[in-house]
């Protein structure tokens, strides 16, 4: 017995089981019938009960197992005791499926289909059908095999046969397969499918009559036969052939006339090239080139159609699909019949089902090497049906960027984005004269970048500009936001951008339309997904379905996950058509309140409860994200700062002071340990002014603006808005706000060489708070005291107020990393290093901890006094090292301290 992976099975044909060298004799009869269930289920086990209903349907014998038993102990003496197992539901035939030879085809045939091109395809196919050697099972017969079985496997090999018979019609001339088709006919009489593909051969080979006669043969077969006629499908073929429907045409030559002057896109032309030539020649290829309104996107296709036209001799074919217009788009039905007229398809012999139209068109360009060229594209569906066969090339330009096409046709996609600025003068210059460019290049620019270096907008201005005594004059008439739309309107409904960008948006379903309006009414230059959601006042999962549509059609780009933004001519269209909303207030109302909580909800990560004691926000209208770490918050504020700035700007001049304010103030952390001086005093500068009257308002702010001074060593500056705050506070009787500034105002008064008066300040604060049950803010005032204390000289008593001020410190991070410092501080002053080292150590671990990078600086200056006490001057240097690559990094005032401190470390 020959061993398990060296025994071969054959069934497609003859019974045929053994090795290379020895055939092995299978019991006839019912063994075989047998043996044949067992392979068809190879591996799996197979029940008594389903043996005895394929072995005997009608009438199985009085004792079936016992007679299956039989069967097989004589199948086992054949081919080997352990080839056959008994298994608890009836019986499992043990063999190697790659060596199965109905298995092996049912392999190829899905390689086949996977495989990238239709010579591949083709050259698979006829390794699978060699595996055919006839009827399957060869002679044996029985109820279940003729009935269920081999019609069943029969069909598998007609459908095989019919494809691969296909795709040699696709590579080759029809005659060749004349004989073959005749020879199938002749075998499978009743198989209408072949007498199509036979008549057709004949036809497209020259030989109508035959094709005629072969018609009237299988028509009174399908008669006499079984009472019906001819399909629909065949019957039509029949009909074209009387009237000579389908001719061959000349060459067709309709692309649009090339641009004599096209200039730029070069890169874009060469990856055209690459794209094409990363798709098999004998395939179709398909291209598109995606982008939004204004890139050129057309222009390029027809330039890039007409330098690959000379390899398309048989067709070059052109159809403006309408998918975005002042009409409605062509239906893939319509596109079907005007292409099939162009081919010259009488008008009558078009079918009407959309489906008959588009095998119609393949069969039609069968064989012929065509270029398509699919113009301003609605989407995927208005596509599919018109693609030919193998050998041609079809480029499709779209403002959707057509993902189904890519996924399931393998097409290749290429986004067209506004020019580069380099191309952008040299359209200008093609059009205006590069004198002019070269007499006003500081125009030239202004103009590129008022038109967001879009093509369209270009040559709209261009026009102009010939007309114009100068370019700067053009700027001056597009500096106007409101009014530039209106002054790129060139009369041309088909060249002008406010137009072009109409069909856009009225394409958009009613969600999508609806967020694109309110997007115009955004301040700030990008917006992330959870605060378009608060601006449309939908579920984040509807938010991102209609932001997808229309990054999908162009009219907004996706730099990053989940952050999306407008081309400025776009925003300003979106900007145009949000002035009529009427849900413009509240979207604006829930963008500005999303922006403030969750501002509030990323700095109770990086301080908690430092805005919880003071501030009053409102109820949120949304909802508002929680951050896990502080490194999520960093992230958040870092990602939404610019958005946040704008966001504070438009509330304080819109009426929306509360919401101004009270967003500076949820930033501040943020700002004092991220943001450069100037940029950061601005933020806080604006606060103040929305502020306005409000005392409490002016409290909470000139206290945040008087603490940035302070991180900046700019005591007399920090003292006068502090004392601004203070009175603002005592005005109104907010007791908790006197005791924030007293406590503060200490340590100023501290650094200013007033400390008896600091040590006054931060005992009252302590009353304030002990009378209102404060306890963090004793802690804090507290810590407060012993700053103050230690100014005055009193080291030992500012060791015991930074240490009562730590056991109180219950989990608050923050207070216990300025507490660590100032307690090192104190320590350095008793000239005790050690434990000065220790509490510094801890202070830089906290501030790390807490990610506020310029607290960690100082304490790492403080740090590396105590090592140069302790003579480490080494460690020293490395910790001022990286005390300096942070103040570097923010512009700090104290950089020149560090550096000096650093030199005497040498």
């Amino acid at each position: 017995m020959a061993a398990d992976e060296e025994l071969c099975w054959r069934i497609l044909g003859a019974w045929e089981v053994g090795t290379a060298t020895t055939e092995l004799s299978i019991p006839a009869g019912q063994p075989r019938v047998v043996l044949a269930a067992l392979l068809l289920s190879v591996n799996q086990p197979v029940s008594l009960d389903v043996l005895t209903d394929q072995l005997w349907p009608e009438q199985p014998p009085a004792r079936p197992q016992g007679t299956l038993h039989t069967y097989v102990s004589r199948l086992r003496r054949v081919l080997g005791a352990d080839r056959i197992e008994t298994d608890l539901a009836g019986y499992r035939l043990r063999a190697d499926e790659s060596r199965i030879d109905l298995y092996k085809f049912r392999d190829l045939v899905g390689q086949a289909a996977d495989a990238g091109s239709p010579a591949a395809e083709l050259q698979v196919l006829r390794t699978a059908l060699a595996l055919w050697r006839g009827r399957p099972f060869g002679d044996l017969t029985s109820t279940w095999l003729d009935r269920d079985v081999v019609p069943q496997l029969t069909e598998e090999w007609f459908a095989a046969t019919e494809r691969r018979i296909d795709l040699e019609f696709a590579a080759g001339p029809p005659g060749a397969l004349i004989a073959e088709l005749t020879e199938l006919t002749r075998q499978y009489p009743t198989r209408e499918a072949l007498w199509f593909r036979l008549i057709d051969a004949l036809r497209r080979a020259g030989r109508r009559a035959e094709a005629l006669d072969r018609y009237h043969q299988v028509r009174t077969l399908l008669r006499d036969e079984f009472g019906i006629d001819p399909s629909a499908e065949l019957d039509e073929l029949y009909r074209s052939m009387l009237d000579s429907g389908v001719r061959r045409p000349e060459p067709i030559r309709q692309l649009p006339h090339d641009i004599r002057s096209f200039v730029g896109r070069d890169a874009e032309l060469t990856a055209l090239d690459v794209l094409d030539r990363e798709q098999a020649d004998d395939a179709t290829r398909i291209i598109t080139i995606d982008g939004a309104p204004g890139t050129g996107k057309t222009t390029l296709a027809v330039h890039w159609a007409h330098r690959k036209a000379a390899g398309f001799e048989d067709a070059q074919l052109y159809l403006n699909l309408r998918g975005y217009g002042p009409g409605e788009p062509i239906g893939p039905a319509d596109a079907a019949a005007m292409l099939l007229r162009a081919l010259g398809v009488a008008g009558e012999r078009i079918p009407a089902k959309i489906e008959e139209r588009s095998a119609l068109l393949r069969s039609t360009l069968a064989g012929r090497r065509v270029l398509l060229l699919l113009d301003n594209a609605r989407d995927a569906d208005q596509i599919r049906p018109l693609l030919p066969g193998s050998g041609s090339l079809v480029i499709v330009t779209s403002r959707n960027q057509l993902r189904s096409l890519a996924i399931r046709d393998g097409a290749r996609r290429l986004t067209l984005e506004p020019m580069a600025p380099e191309q952008a003068v040299e359209l200008l210059a093609a059009t205006i004269g590069s004198e002019r460019v070269a007499a006003e290049p500081e125009a030239s620019r202004e103009l590129i970048q008022l038109c967001d270096r879009l093509p369209l907008a270009l040559a709209i201005v261009a026009e102009r500009a010939q007309r114009a005594d100068s370019l700067a004059a053009v700027v001056v008439a597009l500096g106007d936001a409101q009014a530039r739309l209106a002054q790129l309107d060139a009369g041309d409904p088909q060249s002008d951008l406010s137009a072009a960008l109409s069909w856009s948006y009225r394409a958009l379903p009613p969600a999508s339309a609806l967020m694109f309006r309110l997007l115009g009414l955004h301040p700030g230059d990008d917006i992330g997904l959870p605060a378009a959601a608060a601006l449309a006042g939908l579920t984040p999962a509807a938010t991102r379905v209609a932001l997808d549509h229309l990054v999908a059609v162009h009219l907004v780009d996706q730099r990053q996950a989940d952050r999306y933004e407008m081309h400025d001519l776009i925003r300003l269209y979106a900007t145009g058509l949000a002035a009529d909303e009427p849900d413009a207030d509240a979207a604006l109302d829930r963008l500005v309140d999303w922006y403030l909580h969750a501002a509030l909800s990323a700095d109770e990560r990086l301080q908690p409860l430092r805005l919880r004691d003071f501030a009053e926000p409102y109820e949120p209208m949304s909802v508002v994200p929680e951050f896990g770490t502080v490194p999520a918050a960093i992230a958040w504020f870092e990602r939404e700062y610019n958005c946040l700035r704008a966001i504070t700007t438009w509330s304080a001049a819109h009426g929306r002071t509360g919401y101004a304010w009270r967003t500076v103030l949820a930033m501040a952390t943020f700002l004092d340990n991220r943001i450069t001086w100037d940029d950061g005093l601005a933020v806080f500068e604006l606060a103040v002014t929305a502020a306005g009257t409000d005392e409490t308002a002016r409290g909470f702010t000139l206290n945040a603006i008087g603490c940035f001074h302070f991180d900046q060593d700019d005591w007399p500056r920090t003292e006068r808005y502090l004392t601004e705050a203070l009175a603002c506070f005592e005005t109104v009787g907010h007791s908790r706000g006197e005791a924030m500034v007293l406590g503060n105002l200490a340590i100023v008064l501290a650094e200013l060489g007033r400390p008896e008066v600091a040590v006054g300040l931060s005992e009252r604060a302590i009353r304030l708070c002990q009378q209102n049950g404060y306890t963090r803010g004793v802690a804090v005032n507290l810590d407060n005291r012993g700053v103050a204390l230690a100014a005055t000289g009193r080291y030992l008593e500012a060791v015991e107020a930074h240490l009562e001020a730590d056991r109180l410190n219950a989990g608050d991070l923050v207070a216990d990393a300025y507490n660590q410092q100032n307690l090192s501080r104190a320590y350095a002053a008793l000239h005790r290093p050690t434990p000065a080292i220790r509490a510094a150590c801890r202070s830089v671990h906290l501030f790390r901890r807490i990610d506020n990078r310029r607290w960690e600086a100082g304490a790492l200056i403080d740090l590396a006094k105590s090592l140069l006490a302790a003579h480490h001057p080494t460690l020293a240097a490395t910790t001022l090292q990286t005390a300096l690559t942070i103040l570097t990094d923010f512009a700090d005032p104290r950089t020149p301290e560090v550096q000096f401190l650093l030199a005497t470390t040498q």
